[in-house]
């Protein structure tokens, strides 16, 4: 079940281009490891993903491997509805329009990715818009950096996540969830001015007109809604700590701290990813409660800053697997 509060990790997650499950391979058929949160070679005090030493190539040869590998459409997940490739600003934009499975909303969405590569200097931009909307708005939800080294060749990597709102799909189906369980026939929609702030965007709902549920009531409604429906557990400081399962086993068990804030009627939700300690915050989501009429506002914004763990990990390791493999095989 999607819970009531999201963010957009779920999403990335699914939507994350060059993510692949297999061990990945060296130019020469043998074993490459990368390591996550290392220091950077480029950059004093930063951390990045690191590769063991790639051998039977120079660096120049791996970022055109890259390339040609992107143009080539190998970034396909095989999950796609529709995807496509074309020359965009001195890049190459990727395209990748997804069906939503019916646990998480249904409707599609379309995410795109940017590419620029500078083989001069031997590295590669990656720029990823979450939807459409973000696209034309040119609101980036992450840029990723790749630099390779010569002697010896190695892959540093990294990810700068930007303080993006996001007001689309996965929210909506969070907010659909709600209104379902509050028994009311009021619907909602994405990327609509915001109720509190029209100059930003967030998922809004009808009024809400036909349910039990009021505006003063909503907060303790929601509460126990996360308690008895979804099994979430009171903390001591009366904030609800959630632990969502795995989704049709396309994303890991996450962690998100439920906080009300009855003053302002409002509940924000921290998001933390898979840090069961709850410190590694990866997101805050909000659901704001508006009266006269009665209707719900929903959206979330990541926490910007450089991130080089697990996660960035599995994504680098993905990408340069396909691309080693897809080099021997032209060979």
């Amino acid at each position: 079940r999607p819970s009531p509060c999201g963010s957009t990790h779920l999403a990335v997650s699914l939507y994350t281009p060059g993510v692949r499950s297999e061990p990945t391979l060296g130019a020469m058929g043998g074993s490459l490891s990368f390591t996550s949160n290392v220091d950077s070679p480029s950059q004093a005090g930063a951390k990045s993903v690191m590769s063991d030493t790639i051998d039977g190539l120079s660096a120049e040869q791996l970022v055109t491997g890259i390339e040609k590998y992107v143009r080539a459409g190998k970034t396909a997940q095989g999950l796609e509805a529709e995807f496509e490739v074309i020359d965009k600003d001195g890049g190459v934009l990727v395209s990748q329009r997804f069906d939503i499975p019916g646990l998480l909303g249904g409707g599609s969405n379309t995410c795109y990715t940017w590419y620029r590569f500078d083989t001069e200097n031997t590295m590669a931009e990656i720029q990823f818009y979450l939807n459409q909307t973000c696209f034309e708005r040119g609101e980036k939800c992450t840029t990723g950096w790749i630099k390779v080294y010569s002697s010896p060749v190695k892959v540093e990597f990294w990810v700068d996540v930007h303080d993006v709102r996001n007001h689309g799909l996965v929210l909506k189906a969070m907010m659909d969830k709600l209104l379902s369980e509050m028994g009311t026939s009021a619907s909602s929609s994405v990327h609509q001015p915001g109720i509190s702030d029209a100059s930003k965007l967030s998922v809004v709902s009808s009024p809400i007109e036909d349910s039990s549920v009021t505006p003063d009531s909503f907060l303790d409604f929601f509460r126990g809604f996360l308690v008895d429906t979804m099994g979430a557990t009171e903390l001591p400081d009366s904030s609800i700590m959630e632990e969502r399962s795995a989704v049709l086993g396309l994303s890991s068990r996450s962690f998100v701290r439920h906080v009300m804030d009855k003053a302002e009627r409002c509940v924000h939700c921290y998001e933390f990813g898979e840090d069961e300690s709850l410190q590694d915050l990866l997101a805050i989501s909000h659901c704001q409660v508006h009266s006269e009429p009665f209707r719900l506002e929903m959206w979330s914004v990541n926490k910007p800053g450089r991130r080089a763990g697990e996660g960035e990990r599995q994504v680098v390791e993905g990408l340069v697997q396909g691309v080693l493999k897809y080099m021997t095989a032209e060979d």
